[in-house]
């Protein structure tokens, strides 16, 4: 099987805010700063980046995730879903529907998030990558399920089938146009187990009136749903965050959610750098590409080069070495913008990424 991930790095979460985003970003919730310069500094520091992850010799690249505040944004671009801001910036923001939810290309809140990839295309040049970010049609059903929102989700969907059937349809308009602007590399990442806020998977699942098992059930014909249509030549690519494999039984979790036609399985595996992995979750990955997040986002540790290249020798004793892929764990930051490590840290940790898989990939 040829693979579809042609890059031995891969990007999969946020950048750490640089210091002119982040306080150009503060500017604006305090009023001083109106959104058309917030976008034109967004813009120049996207193109920043760009540029230094072609120094380092990356071959897959993402905006950063510069323009959004968290997952929930994207939701908010959709049709007939709303952001109820909060009094406290700590506590989630509700998303409130208000009628059939869709993708529309035309929608006046849609083009923001279009124009993003569009103008990552743009700047790249050369032989990189594109790749575009998203949250999974897990989290945007988990979203509307938990506790905050359930009430008012069920006055416009009472049934939750018909809710699936809606946001099956929206992720296949969305997967399209990503796919008609030229995306070839597409990551629905799963934050149904870290939901912002305090509601968590088991929550969920009981304010939908289900078992868990019925919910990741559900989960799994959803996003099976949501791939139907996706062109060959479009890898997608699914993540699931460290949180989820820590409730409830993993392995038929995992014989559920990989089991879909998605084309790669990123998973994150903690800070665990200088631990015993224990990767047996894997088996339920044959026949995929597999990207490993095994460099932390959040240590302040000097990465152990010999260790992270052991994890990937006994990844490789489960999946063909060729099919596997090295990463981060994810967002180099929380939903608040808030980042433990410097940028200039988690640049270092890219280049040690880059180097490791010279080193094991020879490229």
């Amino acid at each position: 099987m040829a693979n579809k991930i042609p890059f031995s790095v891969d990007i999969t979460g946020s950048f750490v805010y640089s210091e002119p985003l982040a306080e150009a970003r503060k500017r604006y919730q305090e009023g001083e700063l109106i959104s058309a310069k917030l976008h034109e500094i967004e813009d120049k520091e996207i193109y920043r980046i760009v540029e230094k992850c072609k120094e380092i010799g990356l071959k897959c690249v993402t905006d950063g995730d510069y323009k959004s505040t968290n997952y929930t944004d994207f939701f908010h671009h959709l049709e007939n879903i709303s952001k109820l801001e909060t009094p406290q910036p700590e506590e989630p923001n509700e998303s409130v529907v208000s009628g059939k939810i869709d993708f529309v290309s035309s929608f006046l809140s849609t083009p923001p998030v279009t124009q993003r990839f569009t103008y990552l295309t743009g700047i790249i040049g050369g032989d990189m990558y594109a790749k575009a970010l998203l949250p999974s049609p897990t989290t945007l059903l988990a979203e509307l399920l938990r506790p905050e929102n359930r009430y008012n989700t069920g006055r416009y969907y009472p049934d939750i089938e018909l809710l699936v059937h809606d946001i099956a349809q929206t992720y296949q308009k969305v997967i399209n146009e990503f796919y008609d602007m030229g995306c070839r590399f597409l990551q629905l990442t799963d934050y149904a187990w870290n939901l912002t806020g305090d509601s968590n998977i088991e929550q969920v699942a009981q304010a939908a009136h289900l078992d868990l098992h019925s919910l990741i059930a559900t989960s799994a014909q959803l996003t099976e749903a949501c791939l139907a249509q996706k062109p060959d030549d479009m890898c997608i690519s699914l993540q699931f965050r460290n949180p989820w494999w820590k409730v409830g039984d993993k392995e038929k979790m995992a014989e559920l959610l990989f089991s879909t036609r998605a084309d790669a399985i990123a998973l994150e595996f903690g800070n665990r750098e200088n631990e015993n992995i224990d990767f047996s979750i894997l088996n339920y990955c044959q026949g995929k590409e597999v990207i490993l997040g095994l460099i932390s986002t959040t240590s302040l540790q000097p990465i152990s080069t010999s260790n992270i290249i052991l994890h990937i020798e006994n990844a490789a004793r489960l999946i063909p070495l060729e099919s596997l892929h090295l990463s981060s764990q994810g967002d180099f930051r929380d939903n608040l913008g808030n980042s433990v490590i410097s940028e200039q840290m988690m640049w270092s940790k890219i280049v040690t990424m880059k180097n490791i898989a010279k080193t094991v990939w020879g490229k």
